[in-house]
């Protein structure tokens, strides 16, 4: 039993750790909103609900971003040195980054039902097809959902490796649009500097710097562990495929 605790921390400790940071920013969140240390311009008296969506929500829109970004260099470096662990952590990245883009779009659309004061249950209420950025958001999910089958589809390994790399780098636009969409096109989004009704006001302004900081940078130790963990599944699937081809051979 000692033995199996001390594996699991050995394991999993920047999991340990990611989680522990997440629990301490939702504490610091919740107290500090419940004292009126943080508070929200609109809508007046807004639930801690607001709070807790808004951090994480741009923890995740982030760490998808993270992710893509990853990816493309994986991917470049891939081409250039032909080493497969490069084609293994794009692909692994965006597994990463489309699930944090998921999650990024479920808590925006809380986010907006929030701050828009609807409360409803319409889904209109959640989503706007008029907002460039949850638009192009989706759109970037999309593509990258549709890289991963895609990816699936190639036996070939070598072949899957160079396909996924011209793929990744190919699909990596998505990022900048999606981002620099909320100045193209129509969008609910706030722009950064501009001044918006939806943005914390000064109260606690360090704090909330702070907040979002520990949490950001606990989303990204999480981050440095799916992918190790994806990439641990990646060579016991490889070493299996071997003792499978060894037996075949075998007989």
């Amino acid at each position: 039993m000692l033995k199996d605790r001390q594996k699991f921390f050995r394991t999993d400790f920047l999991l340990i750790i990611s989680l522990i940071m997440l629990v301490i920013n939702l504490s610091l969140i919740v107290g500090l909103t419940s004292t009126n240390i943080l508070i929200w311009r609109e809508p007046p008296n807004a639930h801690r609900i607001v709070y807790i969506v808004f951090f994480y929500h741009v923890s995740g829109a982030w760490l998808a971003y993270f992710s893509f970004g990853v990816s493309l260099v994986s991917h470049i470096l891939y081409l250039k040195n032909k080493n497969i662990n490069w084609s293994l952590l794009g692909k692994n990245s965006i597994i990463v980054g489309v699930f944090f883009t998921t999650f990024a779009l479920i808590t925006g659309s809380l986010w907006y039902n929030s701050t828009s004061g609807n409360y409803g249950s319409n889904p209109e209420d959640y989503w706007q097809w008029s907002d460039g950025r949850q638009t192009m958001t989706l759109v970037l999910l999309m593509s990258y959902l549709a890289f991963l089958i895609f990816r699936s589809m190639i036996e070939d390994k070598e072949k899957k490796a160079k396909i996924s790399a011209a793929l990744g780098i190919a699909l990596f636009p998505t990022i900048p649009l999606s981002y620099l969409s909320a100045i193209i096109f129509t969008s609910l989004h706030p722009l950064i500097g501009a001044p918006s009704t939806t943005n914390l006001v000064s109260y606690g302004e360090p704090l909330k710097i702070f907040i979002l900081l520990f949490n950001l940078i606990a989303i990204t130790i999480l981050f440095i562990y799916l992918v190790q963990k994806l990439y641990k599944l990646d060579m016991e699937k490889e070493k299996l495929n071997e003792i499978i081809q060894r037996k075949l051979m075998e007989e």
